[in-house]
């Protein structure tokens, strides 16, 4: 008599789920870097696009102060401005409870001259890493 297989043995499973595991654990940090990557650029185009409207103001009205328009950020930043008449200075800052709450970047800041910066990142990261050009 032939005896019939079907299915798979449990030392299959679990060689399965080992490998599940692995693939797992190694591609799950590369994916959540990706994501907050995806949510630094559009924090940095979010203070790029505040700094145009300021200008544009700045242009109709010699002055930064009394500016409107702006955004109060996104689910993961809040960006507030420090305006005066004659500078302004953009922050992002990470909302606590946030994905981005533990991001090596910090937090983004941009002035009225286009200086880019980062408060409170991880030493050895470059304002290249951070906004991206």
């Amino acid at each position: 008599m032939r005896r019939s297989n079907r299915g798979f043995t449990l030392i299959e499973m679990l060689i399965v789920i080992a490998i599940i595991g692995i693939v797992i654990t190694i591609g799950y940090p590369s994916l959540t870097e990706y994501v907050k990557k995806g949510r630094r650029t559009e924090v940095a185009g979010l203070l790029s696009e505040q700094a145009q409207i300021l200008e544009r103001f700045y242009s109709k009205n010699n002055t930064y102060t009394a500016a409107t328009g702006l955004s109060a950020g996104n689910d993961y930043y809040t960006i507030a401005p420090t305006l005066t008449d004659q500078t302004f200075l953009l922050t992002a800052t990470r909302k606590t409870g946030s994905a981005m709450a533990t991001d090596k970047c910090g937090d983004f800041t941009i002035t009225n001259t286009g200086v880019r910066s980062m408060v409170n990142a991880a030493s050895g990261l470059t304002t290249k890493d951070c906004w991206g050009r």
